[in-house]
């Protein structure tokens, strides 16, 4: 507390007025903080242990989906190669960051794991008030193709190998969902930016019918971009791997 106090550019406001002008009215938050505020003042319950989360058969899984928010926790390229149909893409250690953009409080979550060790993902999702995770698939997406069950995928491809369609094919349409910060940095010209967070909400700006290539700055937030627009309907999603290092379009410089 002393070091935030300290350190924290948010509290170094002494009067009111600036405090309310800068810190009390977010413009963008995620929406989990409605939450954390009533929990802050009802009081959370508590928790003696974080919640057993029971393994469930392929079978048991499929049949609980329609009434959950699937959770696939595994890396970006396990996810492209293969994953369960509506699964929403959010890596394990990006949980703390992003599942409270995309999740809701009242349906049930189930989760598809890299392993059978869930407690990781739990703990961050438990620590953001998401206590109601009925189970996770057991055996992973092996056991899924084992039963016979229909799976999805996603393209991906290195961001040297953008480029090269990008100088062989001529524009093609890039969504962009880095922060500002980064844009400032460095941009792609012909990429439409629309900040990860604010893809749902804005999804009418992503025209469907041709492909869309998903960029960040690793491949990790793509993903997850990728599996919102895939869940929207849209068919032709291709997630770039790697950032901006590897860039070399002739056509397309950065700016």
């Amino acid at each position: 507390m002393g070091l935030e106090r300290k350190a924290n550019p948010k509290l170094q406001f002494t009067e009111e007025a600036a405090f309310v002008e800068n810190v009390g009215r977010m413009l963008e938050y995620p929406p989990y903080f409605k939450m954390m505020e009533a929990l802050n003042l009802e009081g959370a319950p508590v928790l003696g242990s974080l919640p057993l989360v029971p393994p469930l058969r392929p079978d048991e899984f499929a049949a609980k989906m329609n009434d959950a928010q699937v959770v696939d926790t595994r890396s970006e390229v396990s996810y492209g190669a293969a994953h369960v149909p509506g699964a929403l893409s959010i890596w394990e250690g990006g949980l703390s960051s992003f599942a409270g953009w995309f999740l809701t409080y009242n349906t049930p979550i189930l989760l598809v794991g890299e392993t059978s060790d869930v407690t990781q993902a739990v703990r961050y999702l438990a620590r953001m008030g998401y206590d109601n995770v009925e189970g996770f698939l057991a055996g992973g997406m092996l056991a899924w193709h084992k039963a016979g069950l229909a799976s999805e995928k996603l393209e991906t491809l290195t961001v040297q190998e953008l480029c090269d369609r990008m100088d062989e094919d001529g524009e093609l349409t890039i969504l962009d969902v880095r922060s500002e910060e980064e844009l400032a940095r460095q941009r792609i010209p012909t990429a439409h930016h629309i900040h990860l967070t604010q893809l749902p909400e804005r999804l009418d700006e992503v025209l469907k019918g041709q492909r869309v290539y998903v960029f960040c700055g690793s491949g990790r937030r793509s993903m997850v971009g990728a599996s919102l627009l895939q869940r929207a309907g849209y068919d032709d999603v291709t997630v770039v791997l790697g950032g901006l290092a590897g860039w070399s379009s002739v056509r397309c410089p950065l700016e």
